[in-house]
């Protein structure tokens, strides 16, 4: 036996510490189009903490740290981040919502969410798309979700929310005390995942015309005589419920829905309150998407039609420039 018995060699391994330096022991990528108070969470719940307490191992205190960095993200936090994980710093500060070409249009970082915050009229700073929560490997939210011109998942056609179908609380990931991800309200643990219904065609065309506008404007596109593409939208303000007319980032969820139902079905707001030219803009947006082919679909048609021989079926749209040019004309009629 002592013949055939064989012997191991112990070696002294290296301490953890001088293989990971300062690096936390798990570090994620952010997804494409995520939020950085999303990876934020993620971060968090890689690293076995609760979002709840992950401020403070960052030195941050409020209940809505992380919301809170979406909008402003301090340099030495920056730094943290840099230093403690495997992401690029301008990658870091790319999921944030600083510098924002949209900041406009985005809903407001509202007081904290809370049991009793729960009124119609209340808008939340955040929505979400059942059906993406569901099928993410790691449920996260996405920088789109924040603007208030979103009202519908351009994936799935589904209509979003912005709180919990149990309890009826906004979404608070930060406030999170268990170990359990960002499908469960924070509030009563129940699946935020629920399907919603399906968004009406013509609101879904409205959409997805804003967006191609915004991403013009997001590029540094502007109105041939200069003038913001964002303004005109932003500056309108809508009746909600009986109260006074309020911008569109100022309406919840289910009033924005309306409102794009609304405009679809041809009641333009001729009377709605704010610059006139802002109304008249929104009108020529709810006409033009009747016809408008979303660029992303254009350019599925353009390289469908390249592996075809160069066949391109032409499709009569209203061009994006010819909606500028217009809203321009508005705006000149009306000495703005």
């Amino acid at each position: 036996m002592s013949g055939l018995q064989k012997t191991f060699p112990v070696v002294l391994g290296r301490r953890y510490a001088g293989v990971a330096g300062q690096k936390w022991p798990v570090s994620i990528l952010p997804q494409p189009g995520e939020l950085l108070s999303s990876w934020l969470h993620r971060l968090a719940y890689a690293n076995g903490i609760p979002p709840r307490h992950f401020g403070t191992v960052m030195g941050l205190h409020a209940v809505n740290w992380s919301a809170k960095l979406d909008r402003t993200l301090p340099t030495p936090i920056l730094d943290l981040l840099e230093k403690h994980t495997d992401v690029p710093r301008v990658d870091i500060a790319a999921l944030s919502l600083v510098s924002d070409p949209l900041a406009q249009l985005r809903l407001p970082l509202r007081p904290i969410p809370s049991m009793e915050l729960k009124e119609a009229s209340q808008p939340f700073w955040l929505q979400f798309c059942p059906m993406c929560l569901a099928e993410d490997e790691s449920p996260q939210y996405r920088r789109e979700w924040t603007l208030a011109t979103r009202v519908t998942c351009l994936r799935h056609g589904c209509r979003l929310r912005d709180r919990c179908p149990n309890c009826g609380s906004g979404l608070a990931p930060f406030r999170q005390n268990r170990l359990v991800g960002q499908r469960l309200c924070s509030f009563c643990y129940s699946d935020l995942a629920r399907p919603t219904a399906k968004s009406n065609p013509p609101v879904l065309r409205i959409e997805r015309l804003v967006a191609d506008l915004l991403r013009l404007h997001s590029a540094g596109h502007r109105a041939p005589n200069g003038r913001s593409i964002l303004d005109p939208l932003a500056q309108c303000r809508f009746p909600s419920n009986g109260l006074p007319p309020r911008p569109l980032q100022r309406l919840p969820l289910r009033e924005r829905y309306r409102l794009f139902q609304r405009l679809a079905d041809g009641d333009l707001p001729r009377t709605y309150a704010g610059s006139r030219a802002s109304s008249r803009y929104w009108a020529l947006i709810a006409t033009a998407s009747k016809s408008h082919v979303a660029l992303h679909d254009k350019l599925a048609t353009v390289v469908a039609g390249a592996a075809n021989q160069g066949v391109v079926e032409k499709v009569p749209t209203i061009d994006l420039i010819d909606i500028l040019k217009a809203a321009d004309r508005v705006f000149d009629r009306k000495g703005l």
